[in-house]
């Protein structure tokens, strides 16, 4: 899937700490979300990343569960743009 970054929220944890809402708009028009934890690994894959306007090519929906919109934060990108 190809999705622009358009919005970032930092939200407190339940867990401690605090995460990432990461909202994108998908080029079918559709828009998407993915939770970002500072705390997890894959972290360091999007903390150089997360800039709004970025176009981000790889993304892959999360397949679990009752979330259709939600974008895995493991999933291997690149951005395009």
């Amino acid at each position: 899937m190809i999705a622009k970054l358009i919005k970032i929220k930092k939200k407190q944890s339940r867990f401690g700490g605090f995460f990432y809402y990461a909202f994108f708009k998908g080029t079918d028009g559709k828009s998407y979300y993915s939770c970002i934890f500072p705390r997890m690994r894959n972290y360091r894959r999007w903390k150089n990343v997360m800039k709004v306007g970025l176009v981000f090519k790889g993304l892959k929906l999360f397949k679990k569960g009752n979330r259709p919109n939600l974008i895995d934060a493991d999933s291997k990108f690149q951005v395009v743009e």
